[in-house]
């Protein structure tokens, strides 16, 4: 195993402004009234919620939701980015059976946006994966990993799949290429931990590069942690939510005189 490994970490850019924490009942109220006022094009509040409900376990809420969405998609990229999503919804409940379908009626789309491609192929191994489908599995995460090379997360399934069909070694370079290529994304290192501790003797070949994949991955926590931002609470988001108010009230009026 070469020694010298590259790695590189992604973390996401901070939002826009600052941040204040919601209670569920708080975004569903914000998301049902959104919904309210696009009524004629619905599409973007219908997912926004149905992803809310998915956080909060509400599944079916969240079905229906992309269901009433997909009606009102014209355009097949959208449809397709709807399908995906309904079987994300289907893994959350561990129902990988009914996420197969979905994703293999996504795939029929043929959608050419890069990043619904990837997911739908990505997704779909890892959910023919869960179901020990290794072989067939693996097919459609390297196929992701063609459309996009940049991302962890077909690596690391391509690494779950080989290591299904007994390719312990082979396994274990994919779940070290994965971690290389987002150390931000601990997965696959702590899958590479469990590789070598169900089988020792990888440990020869594999050892130097398991301490340096875990110390990229506790260099890449501590950047995350360092670029968290700031979430208003209590008081502090009230008084930032009427400060927000008056400025947009402010603006309004100023309008009405220019």
């Amino acid at each position: 195993m070469d020694k010298r490994l590259d790695f590189r970490f992604f973390i996401p850019p901070p939002p826009d402004g600052p941040l204040v924490a919601m209670s569920f009942a708080e975004m569903e109220k914000l998301l049902l009234n959104r919904l309210e006022k696009e009524k004629d094009k619905p599409a973007d509040a219908l997912w926004e919620l149905a992803r809310l409900y998915q956080q909060s376990k509400q599944h079916e809420k969240g079905l229906e939701c992309l269901r009433r969405a997909l009606a009102c998609m014209p355009d097949v990229e959208e449809k397709a980015r709807c399908v995906l999503g309904m079987g994300q919804m289907m893994e959350a409940v561990g129902d990988f059976e009914a996420a197969v379908r979905y994703y293999r009626e996504a795939l029929a789309l043929e959608p050419v946006q890069t990043n619904t491609w990837y997911f739908i192929n990505n997704n779909l191994g890892y959910s023919l994966n869960t179901l020990g489908q290794f072989a067939e599995g693996e097919k459609y995460c390297l196929k992701a990993i063609e459309i996009d090379p940049s991302r962890p997360n077909a690596f690391k399934n391509v690494g779950i799949a080989l290591k299904g069909q007994g390719q312990y070694s082979e396994a274990a370079r994919a779940f070290i290429t994965a971690t290389q290529v987002n150390a931000a994304d601990p997965r696959s290192f702590h899958l590479l931990e469990e590789l070598q501790r169900e089988r020792p003797e990888l440990g020869f070949e594999f050892g130097d590069a398991l301490e340096f994949c875990r110390k990229a991955v506790e260099v890449a926590s501590q950047k995350w942690k360092e670029s968290e931002p700031v979430v208003y609470r209590g008081w502090k988001k009230h008084l930032l939510l009427w400060k927000c108010k008056i400025q947009s009230l402010a603006r309004k009026v100023s309008a009405q005189f220019h």
